[in-house]
């Protein structure tokens, strides 16, 4: 009987094609009859935000192309903003009856914590060539009373020795 040297490598690399033969399978499913094509799937999609800062203000923009905006629910609390909205998929198929797209179709829920408390009472949102603008004033921070809290000692009191 003769000694093989172990090549862990070796059985690492049987392990990478066999994870590359499923992920191969998975991607070039055919659809079968009355399935929905594996390209039409729902995808988790969030539009791109960019929130920004200033002395008084914050403004927050997000991407939502092609939305529109009956299809768009905006909330906000004094520290979140929480956007929701739906875009929605036209019924179109080719002679084939199987539908290509890259388009991202569904539901989204957006929750962007803010970095200060705003008024929520005047936030203004508009949109534009696909971009949500929403500009939320600060709420002016309540300035702390302080007060001088005086201390009682009701120690008992030790004479002194002499």
């Amino acid at each position: 009987m003769s000694l093989i040297k172990w090549q862990p490598l070796e059985e690492l690399n049987g392990l990478r094609h066999q994870i590359n033969r499923l992920f191969d399978e998975i991607v070039h499913e055919e659809p079968r009859l009355g399935q929905v094509s594996p390209q039409v799937r729902e995808t988790p999609w969030m539009p791109a935000i960019e929130l920004q800062e200033t002395e008084t203000d914050l403004l927050l923009k997000a991407q939502v192309p092609g939305l529109e905006t009956d299809k768009l629910d905006i909330q906000v609390s004094e520290n979140a903003i929480f956007l929701t909205g739906e875009y929605q998929q036209e019924q179109k198929t080719d002679s084939k009856g199987i539908l290509r797209t890259e388009f991202h179709y569904g539901q989204f829920r957006r929750v962007v914590p803010l970095p200060s408390a705003i008024q929520r009472e005047h936030v203004t949102a508009e949109v534009s060539d696909g971009l949500l603008t929403l500009m939320m004033p600060k709420s002016t921070a309540s300035v702390p009373n302080v007060v001088k809290v005086p201390i009682i000692d009701k120690s008992p009191t030790v004479p002194a020795t002499q």
